[in-house]
């Protein structure tokens, strides 16, 4: 199953670069970040990566590894 996390992750990285150049540290024409349409793929693409490793993961690695918040990646 690592590999879909990875391979998640990678699509993942693509979408937050979309992301970034929509939110422009808030210069751009959105007030806040999830109104980004890129946003909602970015969360997504966090959520179904945190759904994989619980479930791939011993619980005591869960922490370790799971994907930080589209706020924090930003």
């Amino acid at each position: 199953m690592d590999h879909a996390i990875k391979r998640l992750k990678t699509f993942l990285e693509v979408e937050l670069d979309f992301l970034r150049e929509e939110w422009k540290d808030g210069k751009g024409s959105y007030k806040k970040l999830s109104d980004c349409p890129s946003y909602k793929a970015c969360k997504a693409y966090v959520d179904a990566i945190n759904v994989l490793v619980k479930a791939y993961y011993h619980p005591e690695y869960v922490e370790q590894y799971k994907c930080p918040s589209v706020k924090e990646l930003i």
